[in-house]
């Protein structure tokens, strides 16, 4: 059975860069996406500088922390995180990551 379909959390965090920051635009957006396949959890592209994840609640919050982390300290402007629990999980391998 696929990870995102035992999930009790599905995580989307969109890294959204500052032309000011520390590092370059893309350098932002991939700093968090390396700290979110260096999770472990199941992760994939949900959209342009957006990664899902899906896992255990305590490891999945960990790991968006990890994720911020690295964005922010690339110099990420924004970073936005929307979290779905277990009910809504089931949704995270649709199409691009996304409710219709």
């Amino acid at each position: 059975m696929p990870g995102y379909n035992r999930a009790e959390l599905s995580v989307e965090i969109e890294i959204l860069p500052s032309t000011q920051g520390a590092k370059a635009p893309r350098e932002q957006i991939a700093a968090g996406t390396e700290a979110a396949n260096a999770s472990g959890l199941s992760t994939h592209e949900a959209g342009p500088g957006t990664t899902a994840l899906a896992g255990r609640r305590g490891e999945v919050l960990d790991a968006v922390r990890k994720v911020l982390d690295a964005a922010l300290d690339a110099g990420a402007g924004e970073v936005q995180v929307k979290v779905d629990t277990q009910g809504e999980s089931g949704k995270f391998g649709g199409a691009g990551g996304r409710r219709g």
